[in-house]
């Protein structure tokens, strides 16, 4: 005859195993800004010219970020790239007047245009800010 404690160990220990197959099986969520999850599925390509760049609290990333705004064509894409910190380790640095091509997410984000980088080639250099998954490489 099982005790109360066996019993009791055994709902909790059912209940928990539970609650982590549930959490690993779920899709990635949005944030409650429209900030979509990166899903290399849904990467595209922008090019153009860096007209400014700036670190800022970031709420895509939640950390101090580095930022790039790149005008193209016919728009001009704030590129969210990685914390700060991820560029001054590796010496990234990026200058207006740069040109880059920028693979990564779309979305909007408070009405404008806006990027998700996976990786930014600068003429020779190619920095990859994510892995084939869509992983930061932070």
């Amino acid at each position: 005859m099982r005790t109360p404690f066996q019993i009791t160990f055994c709902v909790v220990l059912s209940s928990m195993l539970l609650l982590v197959v549930f959490a690993v099986t779920q899709e990635p969520k949005q944030s409650g800004m429209n900030i979509p999850a990166y899903h290399p599925s849904q990467e595209s390509t922008f090019s153009g010219t860096i007209v400014e760049v700036k670190n800022y609290q970031c709420p895509v990333l939640g950390t101090p970020g580095a930022h790039i705004v790149v005008k193209g064509i016919t728009d001009t894409v704030e590129v969210h790239l990685a914390p700060v910190a991820f560029l001054t380790r590796y010496e990234i640095v990026f200058n207006p007047g740069d040109k880059v091509s920028v693979t990564g997410v779309k979305f909007n984000y408070q009405g404008k245009p806006a990027m998700i980088a996976g990786a930014v080639v600068d003429g020779q250099n190619t920095y990859l800010f994510r892995d084939i998954k869509g992983r930061p490489q932070w």
